[in-house]
C-alpha cells in the first residue's frame, strides 16, 4: 500500500480532511519522521508491522484534541489491503482475513512537539553506557522475521578487530568511487550501527536504517521475511570490503607459474598480488588463501597456485563412535539380567564390543561373554566371530550377552524361554 492510502484510511476513520492532519512515523514512541502524502510504499518508508503512527490534527496553527481516552491516546486499527502485491504492508505476516494489522495512535501533537527530537534507530544519548559497564551487551530488535540478519550482525559487531576499527574514525578509508561497492553507504551504515550497539548499554537497538540500506543495495533481502543468514553474511563481507578498499585504482597483474619454486615463495607472491588489488580491514581479518595443485594428465606437469578465500563451506563432523546397549544375562541364572551401555568405534569389531562390555560389567578373569541377537523373544543368531564388524549390527537390533565360566566352554547350550501354548 502507499502513503496516500494510509492518509485516506486514517482520515476516513476520524471523518476529517487530509489537509488538516499531519502523520508521523512514531517509532519507539518518538517522532521519527513526518510522512507526506505520496505514492511511496509503506515498505519503502521503513514502516513495519504493528508500528505506532502519530496523528496530529492541525486547525490553523493550533493542534486540536480529538476523542482521547484516559491515557491521551485514541487507538484505531487500520487494515490496508495490498493492491498489486501479495505482500502485506510491511512485508510481514498476513492476518487470517488477508489484511495486515496496522496500529495507529491518534494523539494531539502540540503536547509532545518540542520535547522530542528525531532519533534514529531508537537510540538515545540518555541510554549511553554507564561508567564501568561492559559494552556490547545490547540486542537487536526484530523487524518482522529479521533474526537471520540480527544473528549475522551480532557475529560481526563482536569480532574484536572490526569493533576496534569501526569505533575509530574510519571515514578516510571509505572508497566512494569503487564501482564494485555501494559508494561507502553500506560501510557507513554498518559503522553507525556498531557504534550504537557498543554505546547503548543494555538498550536494544532497532536496525531500521541499516535494513533500509540493505534492501536498497541487495533487493533479495528486502521485506521482513526470513532469508538465509550465511548468504547475508557473505554479502556484508563482500560489500564492506569493497566500500573500505584502500586501493583506488586496481593495477593489472599477470600471474606467474610456480615453476617448482618453494610453496612459501609462491604463496607470498600470490598474496602480494592479491593485496595490490584488494586491501581493506576485511582482507586483514577475514581472508586467507588455500593451495591448489593441478597435475596435467598428459605431460604430468604440476601447477601450484594459492587462491584467496573469505569463507569456506565445511562438512559437519561425523562421529567416529557409537553407543550400544547390551543386556547381560548370567549363564547360571544367579542374578537378574542387567543392561549396560558402552561406547565403541563405528568401524570396530565384535571383539571391541566384548572388551568394552567386559570392563563395564566387571568381568572376571575366569569368565567369558557370548553375544547373541534376540528377535521376537528368540535367539536369532550368535555373534561368535571376533572379527565380525559392528557395522553389521543395526541400532534397532536387540543384542544380549551371556556371562558364564570359561570351564563351561564346549558344553551344550540350552536356552529355555516361556511362551503361550499354541493350539
Amino acid at each position: 500500500a502507499s502513503l496516500t492510502e494510509l492518509f485516506q484510511k486514517v482520515c476516513a476513520l476520524k471523518g476529517i480532511e487530509q489537509d488538516k492532519v499531519r502523520i508521523w512515523d512514531y517509532f519507539n514512541k518518538r517522532k521519527y519522521a513526518q510522512l507526506s502524502v505520496s505514492n511511496k510504499t509503506l515498505e519503502e518508508s521503513n514502516l513495519q508491522m504493528d508500528q505506532d503512527i502519530l496523528l496530529e490534527l492541525v486547525d490553523g496553527h493550533q493542534s486540536s484534541k480529538i476523542g482521547m481516552d484516559s491515557t491521551g491516546n485514541d487507538l484505531a486499527l487500520v487494515s490496508l489491503e495490498p493492491s498489486r502485491s501479495p505482500l502485506t504492508i510491511a512485508g510481514g505476516p498476513t492476518l487470517s482475513n488477508g489484511h495486515s494489522g496496522y496500529r495507529s495512535n491518534l494523539y494531539p501533537g502540540s503536547s509532545l512537539g518540542s520535547g522530542l527530537t528525531d532519533m534514529d534507530d531508537g537510540f538515545d544519548a540518555c541510554n549511553s553506557a554507564r561508567k564501568g559497564e561492559k559494552g556490547g551487551l545490547a540486542g537487536l530488535q526484530n523487524l518482522g522475521n529479521t533474526c537471520f540478519m540480527n544473528s549475522a550482525l551480532q557475529c560481526l559487531v563482536h569480532t574484536p578487530p572490526l569493533v576496534e576499527y569501526f569505533l575509530k574514525d574510519c571515514r578516510a578509508e571509505i572508497n566512494t568511487d569503487n564501482p564494485l561497492g555501494m559508494h561507502g553507504e553500506l560501510a557507513l551504515a554498518f559503522g553507525d550501527l556498531l557504534r550504537k550497539l557498543w554505546s547503548s548499554g543494555r538498550t536494544a537497538i532497532a536496525p531500521r536504517v541499516f535494513k533500509g540500506k540493505l534492501a536498497r543495495f541487495a533487493p533479495q533481502f528486502s521485506g521482513y521475511n526470513q532469508h538465509d543468514s550465511q548468504e547475508l553474511l557473505a554479502f556484508l563481507l563482500d560489500g564492506l570490503h569493497e566500500d573500505l578498499n584502500r586501493v583506488k585504482q586496481k593495477p593489472y597483474i599477470e600471474m606467474k607459474d610456480s615453476d617448482g619454486r618453494p610453496d612459501e615463495e609462491v604463496a607470498a607472491e600470490c598474496w602480494k598480488n592479491h593485496k595490490a588489488r584488494n586491501d581493506s580491514v576485511i582482507v586483514d581479518v577475514c581472508q586467507g588463501q588455500y593451495k591448489s595443485t593441478l597435475v596435467c594428465p598428459v605431460c604430468s606437469k604440476i601447477s601450484i597456485t594459492f587462491d584467496p578465500f573469505m569463507y569456506l563451506s565445511l562438512p559437519l563432523p561425523s562421529t567416529i563412535t557409537r553407543t550400544m546397549t547390551v543386556t547381560v544375562f548370567y549363564g547360571d541364572g544367579s542374578r537378574l539380567p542387567m543392561p549396560f551401555t558402552v561406547s565403541v568405534l563405528k568401524n570396530g569389531f565384535c571383539k571391541d564390543l566384548l572388551l568394552a562390555l567386559g570392563t563395564a560389567c566387571g568381568l572376571k578373569s575366569d569368565e567369558s561373554l557370548m553375544l547373541a541377537e534376540v528377535y521376537e523373544n528368540k535367539i536369532y543368531r550368535y555373534l561368535e566371530m571376533p572379527l565380525e564388524p559392528l557395522a553389521s549390527i543395526k541400532d534397532d537390533e536387540h543384542i544380549v550377552a551371556f556371562r558364564f565360566q570359561k570351564k563351561e566352554i564346549g558344553k551344550t547350550r540350552l536356552v529355555i524361554f516361556h511362551r503361550w501354548q499354541e493350539k
